[in-house]
């Protein structure tokens, strides 16, 4: 009898958390002083633009898969979170730092942002519109989930000032969707959709998510197709991520639930979402992303291929500024009581020592798929090679990057695997701190003090 062996896989596990930022904040601040050791006392370098991301930290229906930070709809809560967010925005923009500064992206996240009234959308994008100074071509982002908009909805939105918007569209087969607590159907999807192009929101951006229960690779190609159809122009593919703490987890663990596709299985569905959104012309922009050739992500390539600042606002957004990294507090009553005094509602940050800048070039920038020699260069004075030579050519051997004159690039088994081949540059330190800090996240917990040895960093 012949016996076929697998191939062996470049690492015994997939990770399917994505990079949000580098290092990851590890060390409780003190708040008094937060604004010195961000240096916002002094005026911004003239670089290019910087992004900003919204967090909208409340749902209408809590997904079961979904790990971020949420509270239950609530029209009082929200009422007063508009308010705190705004403080903390007026807070920043009183600083000199950002007295000369340009945004090219606002993104307002969650939760669900679209959980806003369309006045309460057009209030705050106004009011960051007023204390900060945004270019005239900005990306203005506004995450949806289907069951939050409506066709009158959409156009206050895009008339207040939102050009793009990502549905949590997860699949169209309504089957599947029942069986993973996705939200809506996929009519109801196809329908927002459309409500959106006509609203004049020309950038229709998607998740979906493969490896749900009982999904097969016809279900991902036909959930390509259907996004295709009705004119989505970019389409973010997530792996399920069955965290802790959330009701999907639960339902797994106690067998309510379809079993759900070992890592091979994740890998075929991986594969074949590649292969079809190629087929269909889309181009891979990131780890994650597909978009038309004609389609700019604007907001992530700010901040993960252009490596400028990112101003996180809101409770749990996390952010960089002048190389202070930062994700600010998940409870609301701690939120309220910061920004009430004036003072960053940051949980956990610290700037980033020297040591970590070259390895949150290559952990940022293979996000994004490669690490261009000249900007690795620039922004550190050595060549990759120098800093990361014996981990290069271990990845290089393993078939995960190409390195050549251009730079450092993920193949195509190293995008499969593109957070793992991104964080092989983590520090050990900070490979640890990022496990606790999304822990400590999913469970709305404040992180008091992640500090690994009792020199109180990282480096």
């Amino acid at each position: 009898m012949t016996v076929t062996r697998k191939p062996a896989l470049p690492f015994p596990a997939r990770d399917r958390y994505p990079i949000m930022c580098y290092p990851m904040p590890w060390a409780s601040p003190d708040h008094s002083t937060v604004a010195d050791q961000m240096g916002l006392d002094a005026p911004s370098p003239a670089r290019g633009l910087k992004a900003m991301y919204m967090h909208i930290p409340f749902c209408q229906y809590l997904c079961g898969f979904c790990p971020f930070v949420k509270y239950k709809q609530d029209t009082e809560r929200i009422r007063q979170y508009l308010i705190n967010l705004k403080r903390e925005m007026d807070s920043y923009a009183a600083a000199p730092y950002f007295g000369g500064a340009a945004f090219g992206s606002l993104y307002m996240g969650g939760g669900t942002a679209s959980i806003l009234e369309p006045e309460q959308v057009a209030d705050v994008v106004g009011h960051a519109r007023r204390v900060f100074t945004f270019a005239d071509d900005a990306e203005i982002t506004l995450e949806c989930s289907p069951i939050t908009v409506t066709e009158d909805k959409l156009r206050q939105v895009a008339a207040a000032g939102v050009n793009r918007v990502s549905f949590g569209v997860q699949t169209f087969d309504d089957e599947i969707g029942r069986a993973s607590d996705v939200a809506q159907d996929g009519d109801t999807s196809r329908q927002v959709i459309g409500w959106a192009r006509s609203a004049g929101i020309e950038h229709v951006s998607i998740d979906l998510i493969y490896n749900l229960p009982g999904q097969t690779v016809a279900h991902v190609r036909s959930d390509i197709d259907s996004a295709l159809a009705v004119g989505v122009k970019q389409v973010t593919m997530f792996p399920l991520s069955v965290m802790p703490h959330t009701k999907l987890f639960r339902d797994v663990n106690e067998r309510k639930v379809a079993r759900i596709g070992d890592l091979d299985h994740e890998l075929e569905l991986a594969r074949a979402a590649t292969d079809h959104l190629g087929e269909l012309g889309l181009v891979q922009t990131s780890v994650p992303d597909f978009s038309l050739p004609e389609v700019t992500y604007r907001h992530a390539r700010i901040h993960f291929e252009q490596f400028e600042d990112l101003l996180g606002l809101g409770a749990g957004a996390m952010g960089t500024v002048n190389d202070y990294t930062y994700v600010n507090v998940a409870e609301l009553k701690r939120y309220r009581e910061l920004t009430e005094q004036g003072l960053p509602p940051i949980n956990a940050g610290q700037q980033t020592p020297e040591s970590e800048k070259p390895r949150a070039t290559m952990a940022m920038g293979l996000r994004m798929l490669e690490v261009k020699r000249a900007t690795f260069v620039a922004r550190h004075g050595a060549q990759p090679e120098d800093l990361f030579g014996p981990l290069l050519a271990g990845l290089v051997d393993r078939d995960l990057i190409t390195v050549d004159d251009e730079g450092v690039r993920l193949t195509s088994t190293g995008t499969l695997f593109g957070y793992d081949v991104a964080k092989a540059f983590y520090s050990e330190q900070i490979r640890a701190v990022g496990q606790k800090l999304a822990e400590s996240l999913a469970r709305k917990r404040d992180v008091i003090d992640l500090e690994l040895n009792a020199s109180g960093g990282a480096a």
